[in-house]
């Protein structure tokens, strides 16, 4: 087995860092094609809109319900192997979602492409930490968090190029795409031997602000990719269109994820990630009331700039907080609050949507930046390190 220290090199390009990078672009691709056009293809069968989200909310679920045991699986197959059994999984899982228009079919194949997710996920982040170094922490998350931006804009605009001509020609692409990762892992990735030690209410205690802060972000992320198609189609917007306004919100991503963890690696990473929360609150609540073109064009670039940074923020801020041995039960942690919060958004706003009206469909995202808000300013009033 193959030892890599995650002090030997301050690059966040060091051993094993390229090749998860690649699997968290994978991972982008498997999230912006598959999760949308789902949404769509249920949308297109005159599914209610709360079956649409109770469907995502099974995805997000089930990675939230089975994140506890993979930190136990990466202790027994190691960080390689557990990586290539997601893979498989979502890449065997996801293409048989079109072929049927079979309701509890739908929801049985959510539920597996979960644990897929659930599996590349909880490594990925594991690996990160363990590869990575303190100093270049946040970059190495914001880099991650930028391919998975990269492939998650990427994703829509490849499906909605071949969803037009069939549905099943682009879950097989991105399906062809997913398994590729397996090699990837095989030849970049060094087998690594990952310490286990079960988390405990004080770790718990120590990681309440990066947690909420995973909780927002997969509870924005969740409602944007599932139900913002549905509202977006009721708004006239062609599946084109659509396609093009998540390529929008990548980009602001794509621009801003870099900058802004280099600045928080270089100065204070809750204050940064204060900045990014507060404009991330206005740019939605300017979002749910355009109804311009290309106001929301503006309004949503604005929003991906300032919400992608939020998710490696919150993750630099637990490698930052636990010890190595704490490393995997904290990521299964953070993957599975960040599923809960995934699992949350499309039902809980579906259902504000019905109750309420579908303008209302960013409502509990922006209580939920509101009490994030709060949080911080708690936080950064205590002695925390610097960097912290």
């Amino acid at each position: 087995m193959q030892e890599v220290s995650s002090t030997t090199s301050t690059s966040p390009f060091s051993t094993g860092l390229p090749a998860l990078y690649i699997i968290s672009f994978l991972s982008g691709i498997s999230m912006g094609l598959f999760t949308p056009f789902i949404s769509t293809l249920m949308a297109q069968h005159q599914v209610d809109d709360v079956w649409i989200g109770a469907n995502s909310t099974v995805y997000f679920l089930t990675i939230t319900l089975t994140a506890p045991f993979v930190a136990k699986i990466l202790r027994q197959l190691g960080l390689r192997k557990t990586m290539m059994l997601g893979l498989a999984l979502m890449g065997l899982s996801a293409p048989l979602f079109p072929l049927t228009t079979q309701m509890p079919l739908w929801f049985f194949i959510r539920a597996v492409m979960g644990i897929a997710s659930c599996l590349y996920l909880v490594c990925g982040q594991t690996g990160l930490h363990s590869f990575c170094h303190d100093s270049n922490r946040a970059r190495a998350s914001g880099f991650h968090a930028l391919a998975y931006s990269f492939g998650f804009g990427i994703g829509p605009v490849m499906g909605s190029a071949l969803y037009s001509v069939s549905p099943k020609i682009s879950f097989f692409l991105g399906s062809l795409l997913v398994l590729s990762g397996i090699v990837v892992v095989w030849i970049g990735l060094p087998e690594k031997a990952i310490a286990f030690q079960s988390s405990s209410r004080t770790s718990f205690k120590k990681l309440t602000l990066p947690l909420q802060g995973a909780f927002a972000y997969g509870f924005t992320v969740a409602t944007l990719v599932s139900l913002y198609p549905v509202y977006l189609l009721r708004q006239n917007y062609s599946v084109t269109q659509i396609g093009y306004t998540f390529t929008v919100f990548v980009i602001g991503g794509l621009l801003a994820t870099i900058p802004v963890t280099h600045l928080a690696d270089k100065f204070n990473r809750l204050k940064i990630l204060l900045i990014c929360v507060c404009i991330a609150l206005i740019s939605i609540l300017s979002l749910s009331l355009s109804s311009n073109f290309i106001t929301t064009q503006i309004f949503t670039f604005i929003a991906g700039a300032s919400v992608s940074p939020i998710f490696p923020l919150a993750l630099a801020l637990i490698g930052a907080k636990l010890s190595r041995n704490e490393l995997s039960a904290g990521s299964a942690m953070f993957t599975a609050i960040y599923g809960s919060g995934c699992a949350a958004g499309p039902i809980l706003s579906s259902l504000v949507m019905k109750v309420a009206n579908a303008q209302y469909i960013f409502s509990l995202i922006l209580i939920l930046f509101a009490l994030l808000v709060v949080q911080i300013i708690r936080n950064s009033q205590q002695k925390y390190s610097p960097n912290y």
